[in-house]
């Protein structure tokens, strides 16, 4: 086992191969990608008191993709504990309610949940256009399709997420 220390000196080859992640790795790419667009809509979505995290819950509560907490968790792409928290602050802001069916909650916009959907597109479409312009969208290819063809071969290996 060798500890590295913060005044020693990181092998080339040690250095080297973290310079390729850093070059190629998907994840990575991702996540900052993924880190930088959210805030773009956050930022959108603010006044509404609302983050692009919550308002595509909101979207997909509505399209009637909560039938079970794991059936919406693979439609949003994020794991259950991430979603049950997302899921507990729209309750508390009255946007959202469980309803028991069985052993499974599914859970509905409310009234208020409705509503705040309704005034939060406008500012969603406003950061859309604002990103879609920024990106050159309709002279280049399209990212959300290279978006779409990463997640169909991370599918490809992973099949839990075959159904996300």
């Amino acid at each position: 086992l060798i500890v590295y220390v913060h005044d020693s000196r990181v092998p080339d080859a040690l250095a080297d191969r973290a310079a390729l992640v850093a070059r190629s790795c998907y994840a990575l790419e991702a996540r900052k990608t993924a880190n930088l667009v959210a805030r773009i809509y956050n930022a959108a979505l603010a006044d509404q008191g609302l983050e692009v995290a919550q308002f595509s819950t909101l979207c997909a509560i509505a399209m009637g993709r909560a039938e079970s907490i794991t059936v919406l968790a693979r439609a949003l792409g994020v794991d259950r504990s991430t979603l049950v928290r997302n899921l507990e602050r729209l309750v508390r802001q009255g946007f959202v309610a469980g309803v028991p069916e069985g052993r499974r909650v599914r859970h509905v916009l409310t009234a208020r949940g409705a509503a705040a959907l309704e005034r939060a597109f406008g500012r969603w479409q406003v950061a859309q256009d604002r990103l879609a312009s920024a990106a050159g969208t309709a002279s280049a290819e399209d990212p959300r399709a290279a978006m779409a063809r990463l997640r169909r071969a991370v599918r490809s290996l992973d099949p839990a997420w075959k159904g996300a």
